[in-house]
């Protein structure tokens, strides 16, 4: 016959602990899930709803299309059969050789823009080189009030120091910063010799500003393109336009 021991003596039930770890645990990985698949949420919705990227926000630096088209070369061009203008003869830039600096013109995009004792005439001539502009060029915004009845013939002298340059030169109006009647003429500019390129303007909107720039597309790295003796000059147009 089994005894059994008095109460007082047994000893005490063994209780099976509470599952309060385990609860925790899951508790914890349930939350964690959770975190997961919201940060998982949020970054896919910011993928989906960001902007374009910084290459795309680059602002468009090429020309608007001309409104007309004077003259447009591809291949190399034999220079100008216009005789070469006085300096002082009507020209609207104040300073066509750059021998007081480059006041007044500004760089197109990041192009880089240096007045350098290599000019045509004079002392001093302006070199581009391209910078980290993806159309290197120069501008000058303010050479003339267009007045109604006018148009304006600019010219400028060019050389690449290397083949295979595209020089274009632009006239065309602003008027509250937006540009508009664009007259152009290009030409790719053979190596070690001086160019002049020659384009016209009528007047569209009098009162609107004249402004004449330069740009060199295809300028690479390692590459400069001087430039000098610009003109720009009013004639009477052939028409007028109201």
């Amino acid at each position: 016959m089994q005894r059994t021991p008095p109460r007082h003596l047994a000893p005490p039930p063994r209780t099976r602990p509470r599952p309060r770890a385990r609860e925790h645990l899951l508790v914890e990985s349930i939350l964690a899930l959770v975190a997961i698949g919201l940060t998982t949420v949020i970054l896919i919705s910011s993928l989906l709803n960001r902007p374009e990227s910084s290459a795309a926000r680059l602002p468009n630096l090429l020309p608007p299309a001309p409104t007309t088209t004077r003259a447009v070369a591809t291949t190399p061009a034999p220079a100008s059969s216009r005789p070469a203008p006085k300096p002082d003869d009507g020209n609207l830039l104040a300073d066509p050789g750059f021998e007081a600096g480059i006041t007044g013109w500004s760089a197109v995009g990041r192009a880089g823009l240096e007045r350098v004792e290599d000019g045509r005439s004079g002392d001093w001539g302006l070199r581009l080189t391209r910078g980290s502009s993806r159309q290197p060029g120069a501008r000058h915004d303010q050479v003339a009030s267009l007045k109604d009845g006018k148009r304006y013939e600019a010219s400028a002298w060019v050389l690449a120091s290397k083949p295979g340059v595209e020089v274009q030169v632009n006239l065309f109006e602003l008027r509250r910063g937006k540009r508009f009647a664009v007259d152009t003429v290009g030409v790719v500019a053979p190596a070690g010799e001086w160019q002049r390129l020659d384009v016209s303007h009528d007047t569209h909107r009098p009162g609107a500003t004249l402004a004449v720039e330069l740009l060199a597309p295809t300028l690479a790295s390692g590459t400069n393109l001087l430039v000098d003796d610009l003109a720009v000059r009013a004639a009477s147009s052939s028409m007028s336009i109201h």
